[in-house]
């Protein structure tokens, strides 16, 4: 191994830093495909991008019950994902 492939290898703690990342989507990506199926689909839905009121349109829920159910499927994905497990209820 040469001199420039030492240089540009990443340090210990980078490579932590993206294991750990990685390992939390994965946990993240589980606990969200566990989740009811309208909650699944306006979470997938806010996470790609959509705003209240397009999510709205798809679901037939009002802006203010999709923004409201935003806020609950964060505390509840939260809360899941702090207990430390995938199979947290």
């Amino acid at each position: 191994m040469n001199i420039e492939a030492v240089e540009t290898m990443p340090d210990n703690h980078q490579v932590e830093f993206a294991t750990s990342r990685s390992e939390a989507l994965k946990r993240l990506s589980i606990l969200i495909q566990r989740l009811k199926p309208l909650d699944r689909q306006i979470i997938v839905s806010y996470l790609e991008g959509m705003d209240a009121s397009s999510i709205g349109e798809i679901t037939g829920l009002s802006p203010a019950n999709i923004s409201m159910k935003i806020h609950r499927i964060k505390k509840i994905l939260k809360h899941r994902f702090g207990e430390g497990g995938i199979y947290a209820e």
